[in-house]
Order: C-alpha cells, then structure tokens, then sequence
C-alpha cells in the first residue's frame, strides 16, 4: 500500500469547514494537516507563496493567473464561500445617490482590483444597473490580495474598452486607504467585504446603498440564478502531478463536510438561530434546493457570468473555459443525492 500523501491544507472555519478542521473528517490516501486561516488575505498570500499545499483561494486570483497561464495552483470544483454583495456597498449619504443608477459620474471605490466580491460588484453594476466605467470614474485600494507580484506596484489599470481605472497610493493597507478616501469625500461609494461594513456603517455620514437589500439579493438570484462564488479550492499543480488522486479525494471530503453541516443545521437546536428550520424553509422559498452545489456542471453558468465579468474588467487575459480553472479529473464529478 502507497504511503499517504502529507497534505498541508488552509481554510477558514465555516459550518462546513469545521469538521474538517476538527479532524473529525478525514480523506483516504491524504495525511491531512488542516490549518484554520481566519484572515483571508493573510490565507491567499500564503497560498500565493507556496506555503500551503492546498487553500481556498479568491477565484478572481485563479482567473488572474490562469488566463495568463502563471498559475501554481489549479482548482477543484469546491466553493468555500458564496455570498450576495448587494448589502457590501456602501455611499456618502451627503453625494445624492439613493438609487444605483444615481452612481453615474461618481467616483466609485474597490478594495482591490483582482478580488472575487469586487468582480461580482462591478459587474452587477455595469450589467444590471448600467453604472461603467465610462459614465463613472472607478478606483482600486490596491490590484492584488498580496504584495510582491511584477504588476502589484501599477498605480492604474486599462480597461479592454480603454477606461482607465485609478489605484491608490499612500500608507496602510489596500482596505485602510479606500476607507480613509471614503470617509473624506475622495470616494462616493465604495465596495467593501463584511470585514468592513460595521465600522462604515456606524459613521453618521455613510449607509448602505440598497437599504432592504435582502430583497435585491432575492430578486437578483430570482432573475438571473446567481448565488455569486466567493472563494474556490485550490491545490498546488505540483502536488496534483505527483498525487493525481488528490482533487477527487479533497472533492468528496468537503461534499461530506458540506452535508454533515446542512444536516446537522436541520436536526440540532440552535444557540444563535431561533428558528433554524423556518430559515432553511425560507431558504427553500428561493432556493429550491441547495444554494451552494459544488461541481463543474452545477455552477457552469455562474462561472461563465464571472469569467465574462473578468474579461471585461481586464482580470481575464484571454478567452477562457471553466474547465480550465480546475483539474481535468474532477470535471465530472458531482455530490451525492
């Protein structure tokens, strides 16, 4: 019998991440080392740097380096986190804006450039609000979640339609100075995380720019099925070269990290949620069934809407399949029933 592949994996510690954490779960033929990352820049760095075998990953990064085929690490068809980022932008309450179409000649604030929240911000905007960087001036705290990258010192970013998008300088970190710029009118509105929101939120002078935005969120996934991706699994292609049974095994370790969670959720008395049944059901209302599937063909139009994003926002060098993104033995795989 083959040796176990050792196997140094980082994730954060969700509800479906925790029993992988705890040991409690493990995956056939992997000596599993798992590291829990709470901070998520600190995480994609050191993925970034070798310094895990596997991670989540911002899947804006993975498209990043693979459309320049720069990349170290590939992808496995799991996503970590998903999350609605209606409820993340946040404007000056002083600069006139009460509806998105009122973002139109702003200048309009991101933390980062090649980050997966701000993607799907930008692009709901342009698409379905029609705010571009044409009719408004868009600005980046900073292009990627690390330092050290030849592109990372740029202090602007062409545009494929030929906009320019401004990156700002000065000290403290990509987060610090987009706030900071906020807070001082430098900005209107700006795109944040949930990290964020509670100190932007408790200044008098900034709100949220869709208030009730629990109902934009429902609406938007009514209209055009998008539960967006946060985050992607990603395994260094060093490691799947020597150990080619590594993606399938990480695949049905965190499908059965995901369905242990969901049942649990269902079946156990809650000391944070008072009706957790009632809000699955209500989950179900919009749903229909699970709201974070993992697997290629399950999210196959929810990649292709990011990558289209990407390539817009000149993330996306070239035309780019989903399947690209993700080791080839992992794209037919699919949860259990």
């Amino acid at each position: 019998m083959p040796d176990p592949c050792h196997l140094r994996l980082a994730c954060r510690n969700y509800d479906g991440t925790n029993a992988i954490l705890r040991g409690v779960l493990d995956a056939p033929g992997i000596e599993l080392e798992a590291v829990e990352q709470p901070r998520v820049q600190d995480m994609f760095a050191a993925m970034y740097r070798g310094e895990f075998d596997a991670s989540e990953m911002s899947l804006a990064e993975l498209v990043y380096y693979t459309s320049r085929n720069k990349s170290d690490f590939i992808g496995i068809p799991v996503f970590p986190s998903r999350m609605f980022r209606h409820g993340c932008i946040v404007v000056r309450r002083d600069a006139g804006i009460d509806t998105p179409e009122d973002l139109v000649g702003k200048r309009l604030g991101f933390l980062r450039w090649v980050q997966t929240a701000a993607v799907w911000m930008r692009g709901t905007l342009v698409n379905e609000y029609g705010v571009t960087p044409a009719n408004s001036q868009w600005v980046a705290g900073s292009l990627h979640h690390w330092d050290g990258d030849a592109d990372a010192a740029e202090t602007s970013v062409r545009l494929p339609g030929g906009a320019e998008i401004e990156v700002l300088q000065g000290e403290g970190s990509a987060a610090d100075r987009a706030m900071a710029a906020l807070r001082e009118g430098g900005l209107h509105m700006l795109g944040v995380t949930e990290t964020q929101l509670p100190p932007l939120l408790a200044d008098p002078a900034l709100k949220r720019l869709f208030e009730g935005y629990r109902d934009v969120e429902a609406e938007y996934f009514k209209k055009t099925r998008i539960l967006p991706i946060m985050h992607v699994l990603a395994v260094k292609t060093s490691v799947v070269e020597k150990n080619p049974d590594v993606p399938a095994a990480l695949f049905d370790l965190f499908s059965r990290g995901k369905r242990q969670a969901r049942q649990r959720f269902a079946d156990m008395p809650s000391q944070v949620v008072a009706w957790p049944r009632h809000a699955l059901e209500q989950e179900r209302t919009v749903f229909g069934g699970d709201p974070c599937p993992y697997g290629l063909d399950a999210n196959r139009d929810v990649l292709n809407t990011f990558i289209e994003y990407c390539e817009a926002q000149g993330i996306c060098e070239r035309n780019l399949s989903p399947e690209e993104l993700f080791a080839p033995q992992t794209w037919e795989l699919t949860e259990p029933e």
